[in-house]
């Protein structure tokens, strides 16, 4: 396996020369290494292929190629200790990790969003893939996948290695709310099915008290074939093509020099950049609306004639969780863990805890998670809340409106090569508007009942005013049997997730998602990924 990183502040192990391509032949070249990415290519170079998986970022672990270790523990970086993804955003990764380039934000490093998110792991009901998503990829279809996933990854309720949880207290007092109002108590991974009224234990994306993610649960497999081959620091600008035949990429390199990485005649492209870049991708090798095409061509990229571009609805559908801020003062008897002693060393009890495997350094931020769903139009709408403690006997409360929301945007790009949004995806129908409305009040009900006070927004219109993004996108390159490229057609990639009017280029990503999964997205990325690789191969 060749493994190459390119220098850069944070990792000056080598660097990747302008020909260092020129001598190899790929039969997949693979365009992001986020969780899509590697799972595509590891189970690829499984099968025996020649595999290049071109990733724009860098490393976040130590044998990845980061130098940005923790004081007490040179084997340890900030993104590996699942404790502290409380307060990820401090971290001095977070400025080199976020996109600078995306409408909404994304994690440009390898691992991509499941690298730098809260790591809650949100098992996917089978409703998920019944409701929306088209023949073939319906649970039936979809659970075998689910199945070699989980086998590798399958999240964690009890991440300490003693098998107990710590820090509680927010749990406890949370119980006895939700309790009072007729909820219960599940098993979040056990019971996935079950998503209204119900509260449970995080499931975390942890694994041997580290984080895990394809970057500790596949890159590792895939490192062990010959014919797989990483280059970090790596971004891709755009396809070649000849017509419908993928031809080769063009790269950037950290040296700002550019390379076309020559793909032959049997080889296949699989852009995995996330779906708020591969459009850019897709834009840039004339695939897409012709509105946003020429927008790529007057930032000054190469196109093909214009007889070649491909009319897909790329961009449109745009699809995210809204977020519904929560900040409840409690009768609770709880705090915030002290990150930044954590951080600098000082909080010697938890760091040595931690050290035996245990404590709630090896826990994530989260305390419970709930979930429910109201129907006030017709159609079935569902939420997802995160809790964990904000100030002493205070909770943070993140509302997610997930599954069933009909609003969705439209992606575009800017003359500077940015993806931007044509329109925002969030509260844009009455259905999501009334049902938001309901449940943020119905919420505040029980609050108040309880005695509890709200902060920061104290009313349901505030509450909802001061929405933010959920950083759960999809849907901007559907997948589905309505070709595109017709009238009415508003699919971007067939059932094989090939993009339509192309002979070898496929994607396989949050992008292709028809619909928003029932909660945090992470597991259903990596689901859809297992799934959409094993179609690939089997072409």
């Amino acid at each position: 396996m060749r493994f190459f990183r390119l220098a850069t502040a944070a990792t000056a192990v080598g660097t990747v020369s302008a020909s260092s391509f020129q001598n190899s032949t790929y039969d997949y070249i693979i365009v992001g290494g986020g969780p899509s990415g590697i799972i595509t290519a590891e189970r690829i170079a499984e099968a025996g292929k020649r595999v290049l998986l071109l990733e724009r970022g860098y490393g976040p672990t130590v044998s990845t190629g980061s130098n940005e270790t923790l004081v007490w523990n040179n084997t340890l970086t900030g993104i590996d200790v699942p404790g502290l993804s409380g307060d990820i955003g401090s971290l001095p990764e977070w400025d080199q990790y976020i996109c600078k380039d995306t409408a909404g934000e994304a994690a440009c490093v390898l691992g991509g969003g499941v690298t730098v998110n809260y790591m809650v792991f949100v098992h996917p009901p089978e409703r998920d893939f019944n409701d929306k998503w088209p023949q073939g990829w319906k649970w039936a279809d979809m659970k075998s996948a689910a199945g070699r996933l989980y086998e590798r990854n399958p999240g964690s309720s009890l991440p300490s290695q003693d098998g107990k949880l710590y820090d509680q207290n927010l749990y406890t007092t949370l119980k006895g709310f939700f309790s009072n109002l007729g909820w219960t108590s599940i098993d979040m991974s056990k019971q996935a099915n079950e998503k209204h009224q119900v509260y449970s234990h995080p499931t975390w994306n942890i694994q041997n008290q580290k984080r895990a993610g394809p970057v500790r649960t596949y890159l590792p497999l895939a490192e062990q074939h010959d014919n797989f081959q990483l280059s970090m620091g790596t971004k891709v600008i755009r396809l070649m093509r000849s017509g419908g035949q993928v031809t080769g990429v063009e790269v950037e390199l950290a040296s700002n020099e550019t390379e076309i990485i020559t793909l032959p005649p049997h080889g296949r492209v699989i852009l995995s950049a996330g779906a708020l870049s591969t459009p850019r991708v897709l834009w840039n090798s004339g695939i897409g609306r012709k509105a946003q095409i020429e927008v790529a061509q007057q930032s000054g990229i190469s196109l093909p004639d214009e007889q070649e571009w491909i009319d897909l609805p790329v961009g449109d559908g745009l699809k995210d969780h809204p977020i519904f801020p929560f900040v409840v003062k409690t009768n609770g008897s709880f705090n915030v863990p002290d990150y930044a002693a954590i951080v600098n060393g000082s909080d010697t009890s938890d760091i040595s805890l931690y050290g035996e495997g245990d404590g709630l350094l090896a826990q994530g931020k989260h305390r419970m998670i709930f979930f429910t769903s109201n129907n006030v139009d017709g159609q079935t709408r569902y939420y997802q809340g995160s809790c964990a403690p904000s100030a002493e006997g205070t909770v943070s409360i993140t509302a997610y409106m997930t599954h069933g929301a009909t609003s969705s945007g439209v992606l575009g790009l800017d003359v500077d090569g940015n993806t931007i949004f044509l329109k925002t995806p969030y509260l844009n129908t009455m259905g999501d508007q009334a049902a938001a409305e309901n449940f943020v009040q119905s919420l505040i009900d029980d609050v108040n009942a309880a005695g509890w006070e709200l902060e920061t927004y104290t009313n349901a219109s505030s509450i909802i005013e001061n929405y933010t993004q959920g950083v759960h996108w999809t849907t901007t390159a559907k997948i589905g049997t309505d070709d595109g490229r017709k009238i009415g057609g508003s699919s971007v990639v067939d059932l094989d997730a090939k993009v339509y009017g192309t002979n070898n280029l496929f994607i396989v990503d949050g992008s292709i998602h028809p619909d928003l999964p029932s909660g945090n997205i992470q597991a259903t990325i990596m689901v859809v990924a297992e799934a959409a690789v094993a179609k690939i191969l089997a072409l």
